[in-house]
């Protein structure tokens, strides 16, 4: 099961560290709203984030109902070089999943 991925991922070099800066595309509904009809509309948010630097696990990132719609995430990572591959794979509570990779510049 999957969303059709519309995540947006950017990775270049600063002063020596990489910088990245990812935007998710998904609903995160906490499971407390309701439709136009006044029923509950179910909880569906990304659970679990994680981020690899050529083929090496470096960061994971928790997240709950209280992340907004379409998160944005910006992180560095200690060191890196132009031509790495940055990869983030994240999981919500439904079991969906998204993945999306870049070259650091």
């Amino acid at each position: 099961m999957g969303i059709p991925s519309k995540d947006r991922i950017r990775a270049k070099l600063k002063a020596g560290n990489t910088l990245v800066r990812i935007l998710l595309a998904h609903p995160m509904h906490t499971g407390r709203a309701e439709n136009e009809s006044g029923e509950l509309i179910p909880a569906e948010f990304i659970q679990d984030i994680r981020c690899w630097r050529n083929d090496r696990e470096v960061l994971t990132i928790k997240c709950g109902t209280a992340t907004a719609r379409n998160p944005y995430f910006s992180f560095q990572l200690v060191g890196g070089q132009q031509g790495d591959t940055i990869m983030i794979r994240w999981v919500d509570n439904l079991g969906a999943k998204g993945s999306v990779e870049t070259t650091v510049k």
